[in-house]
């Protein structure tokens, strides 16, 4: 059987934060907004999905005529990134050509429109998408990825991922025990958190295996509650850091690990890191973003 390693967190966090960061001959703040806030309807059903890695929900989706493809739901992504495969297949017309930063680097990347996506009960038309190669994913997963779907996709309605159950449930919400008010910010969700009770901006990201914090350096950190194994320079590599406390809401996490890791664009990230619902044990996770709430259990 072969075996697929596990996602370093360097390689992690460049292509999940970095796919969310269009960058060509303009910024991404340049690049017309489709659909900056999905309208909301009513929507009800569910959908299964296999989880990699113990964070990485892949579900099947169809897209146009082509049925039962692989793609993984990542809320940290903003727009949809289409396999470049898969736009051939179609013969979808690509325009305005950019890129995505992946590894150290960046991938080619081109806009178009899918003519339709469905995931489950949802389903769109006429979908703003940027298409780029996706099989890097190869390396670490089982199965070809052939979209990275977020928020523009999924906030559509509310919804509810249940980890233990291996399901997402869209339409009317559970009361689950901790929420706490959610916004959008260009597309992805924010939301604000505690850190050793100093405030913290987060970005809710499905596709991040761990608590990802941006660094400036080692003081910044120690005074926002970040406890270093060694010390952070300017030329080290990302390190891991223990947290006293993370408050969310009512909840408080204690001695939790972070991954303390540069800002790679902190003139367009307006967040001070990215919160994983399962590195914090979270069994459970809604999104309203018509009534703009985030809630979770345990």
């Amino acid at each position: 059987m072969r075996s697929h390693p596990r996602f370093h967190p360097r390689l992690l966090f460049n292509v999940l934060v970095g796919l969310a960061l269009l960058t060509g001959q303009a910024h991404a703040s340049d690049i017309p907004e489709r659909e900056s806030t999905p309208a909301m309807s009513e929507i009800a059903g569910t959908a299964r999905f296999d989880l990699y890695q113990g964070y990485i929900i892949v579900v099947h989706g169809s897209i146009g005529p082509l049925k039962n493809l692989n793609f993984f739901l990542d809320t940290g992504t903003t727009p949809a990134v289409v396999d470049s495969r898969v736009a051939s297949r179609l013969d979808l017309p690509r325009e305005d050509s950019a890129s995505i930063v992946v590894l150290a680097g960046r991938t080619p990347a081109q806009q178009t429109n899918l003519p339709s996506l469905e995931i489950g009960p949802l389903k769109q038309s006429n979908l703003h998408v940027v298409t780029a190669d996706l099989s890097f994913f190869q390396k670490v997963l089982p199965v070809r990825i052939d979209a990275i779907v977020g928020l523009g996709v999924l906030g559509h309605t509310a919804f509810v991922i249940d980890y233990s159950a291996r399901v997402i449930r869209f339409g009317s919400t559970p009361a689950l025990p901790v929420s706490i008010p959610l916004r959008l910010d260009r597309g992805l969700a924010v939301f604000d958190a505690e850190i050793d009770h100093a405030p913290v901006h987060l970005l809710f990201d499905t596709g991040a295996h761990a608590l990802i914090l941006f660094a400036t350096s080692e003081s910044s950190e120690a005074k926002r509650g970040v406890a270093f194994g060694s010390k952070l320079t300017e030329d080290s590599e990302d390190k891991q850091g223990s947290l006293r406390t993370l408050t969310l809401g009512a909840e408080e996490f204690r001695q939790k690990q972070a991954l303390v890791a540069r800002n790679p664009k902190p003139s367009q990230l307006d967040f001070d890191g990215l919160m994983s619902p399962t590195a914090l044990g979270i069994s459970r996770v809604s999104v309203d973003l018509k009534e703009g709430v985030l809630a979770f259990s345990r």
